[in-house]
């Protein structure tokens, strides 16, 4: 009888299951930034039907590129709605990854990240229309930088926003890699008792 490939090459002795499978899970990074966007969406939607009540600007540019008068509670309340979106994009990488959820929620933003700066480019190359974030109300941080139009609530705002996708990301992370930390020490204790 032959062991299988995979199962050769682990050699209990030398590494642990979480030195094995741990690190950073590109899948699990990638679907934590769907997660991620699709709650952002979401929640922006809710958001922006309320808009008169409630002060919601995620970015300063409409999607014709002409600046937008931003408001300081309208630019925290897109920063806190970035930051529970990927809170739970977050926790959906942790729980895939189940080991080190905390990097994986953190490679979910940079993945998000990467991908807000392509369109961003693609809108600057090819014309704003084909700025698919913009056009969907998703983050267009990078596009809010440009030049004299810039304003200086709309770059603290793109700072904000990023710095609250990152932690909410990480902490969500974490929080969904607790979970397979719960199951694995009733696992070890359940073999302790049989």
């Amino acid at each position: 009888m032959t062991v299988p490939e995979k199962t050769r090459e682990f050699d209990p002795e030398t590494k642990s299951v979480r030195e094995r499978f741990g690190g950073v899970d590109t899948p699990a990074a990638l679907m934590g930034m769907f997660a991620g966007l699709g709650v952002l969406v979401f929640l922006g939607a809710l958001f922006g039907a309320g808009a008169g009540s409630i002060p919601y600007q995620l970015n300063e540019f409409d999607i014709e590129g002409n600046a937008v008068e931003l408001a300081t509670g309208g630019v925290l309340i897109a920063a806190l709605v970035v930051f529970v979106s990927f809170v739970a994009g977050g926790w959906a990488a942790g729980r895939m990854a189940r080991y080190d959820g905390g990097i994986n929620g953190l490679a979910a933003a940079v993945w998000a990240l990467l991908l807000i700066a392509v369109f961003a480019g693609l809108g600057l190359l090819v014309g704003a229309e084909y700025n698919a974030f913009q056009r969907a109300g998703l983050p267009d941080w990078f596009s809010q930088l440009r030049g004299e139009t810039a304003t200086a609530l709309g770059v603290m705002g793109a700072i904000l926003a990023t710095i609250a996708m990152f932690l909410g990301a990480y902490l969500g992370g974490r929080w969904g890699e607790r979970y397979h930390q719960e199951a694995d020490a009733v696992l070890v204790h359940q073999r302790r008792i049989d």
